[in-house]
């Protein structure tokens, strides 16, 4: 809920600077060497955007509570 209140918030006041972390955030996806939970929470943050920062459906919600569980507890 946070993220989506910062991210609104942040599109809304910079959208430059918006436009820039989500950039950071795709060559950061594409990266190998970032780890699969850096990566998880990453294209969490790009689905909130295109759903315009409103809550995802609660499908999409669970997959992403049970990767980010899986991989912090392996």
């Amino acid at each position: 809920m946070e993220l989506q209140s910062t991210g609104h918030l942040l599109e809304e006041q910079l959208p430059e600077m918006m436009t820039e972390l989500l950039a950071t955030a795709r060559d950061k996806m594409l990266c190998p060497a970032e780890s699969q939970l850096t990566r998880s929470l990453l294209m969490e943050v790009i689905e909130l955007r295109a759903h315009h920062w409103t809550p995802l459906e609660a499908l999409t919600t669970q997959y992403y509570n049970r990767t980010i569980q899986k991989l912090t507890t392996t």
